[in-house]
């Protein structure tokens, strides 16, 4: 029984020291150690961030580096793979200008380049907020520097002023001109007949939402699409 038992141990060492073997195993050991990791990644961007999809509540005392301090800090987390980052919801309604422009300034204070992108074209949100309204910019639309160093905004006036010019073309053209982040703000993708367009221009995405019904509508429009959903941002 001894002379077994010790055949059975020589082997199994005979086997280790086989280097196809070892091999088989390093490669194992790697495979299931980067599935763990592509695991924890995707629940951490399950996780849902909760904010205050209002703007400026009277009697509200939050900072807002407490409410958009959550989404920065996703992003920071994702920055090596997604540079163009998607905000989005079902209607305009749900998804205040606040969130893409205090989290976009909160980019450039950190000395991050970064060209905020606006799609609202009923409202021409962002370009109000920054006192942009009454300027076209002649028929050459291009991003527009803002006060806050290393901040760029495209208006959405100036998709009426340049047809020819589209989303995707625009964030590559950023991206050449060694931009950190492209923020889009889109706040009603579902009705948008460009919105395939829109989602695959960016590589991920902020879905928000106020009720499951429309998380479930944002899911299904964005999976097929090459876009990942980083962020769920939730009234709380």
């Amino acid at each position: 029984m001894g002379n077994i038992i010790d055949k059975i141990g020589l082997s199994k060492f005979e086997i280790l020291r086989n280097p196809w073997v070892l091999s088989g195993i390093i490669a194992g050991a790697i495979v299931v150690f980067v599935l763990l990791l592509i695991i924890l990644r995707r629940r951490k961007f399950k996780k849902v961030i909760n904010v205050i999809l209002t703007d400026n509540k009277e009697g509200d005392d939050r900072r807002p580096g407490d409410n958009y301090g959550p989404i920065v800090k996703r992003i920071k987390q994702v920055k090596r793979k997604y540079k163009s980052i998607l905000f989005t919801s079902v209607e305009p309604g749900i998804l205040p200008v606040t969130i893409p422009v205090n989290v976009a300034i909160t980019l450039a204070k950190a000395r991050k380049r970064c060209l905020l992108i606006d799609l609202d074209f009923k409202r021409d949100a962002i370009a109000h907020v920054f006192g942009l309204a009454d300027e076209q910019g002649g028929l050459r639309a291009k991003a527009v520097q803002t006060e806050i160093e290393n901040l760029w905004v495209w208006p959405s006036h100036n998709f009426s002023q340049a047809k020819l010019m589209n989303v995707a073309e625009i964030v590559e053209k950023a991206l050449d001109n060694k931009f950190n982040f492209i923020l889009i703000n889109a706040p009603s993708i579902i009705n948008s007949p460009d919105r395939k367009q829109i989602i695959s221009a960016a590589r991920a995405v902020f879905i928000c939402t106020k009720n499951p019904a429309e998380k479930k509508k944002l899911i299904e429009l964005i999976k097929p699409l090459d876009c990942t959903i980083i962020g769920h941002l939730q009234a709380s």
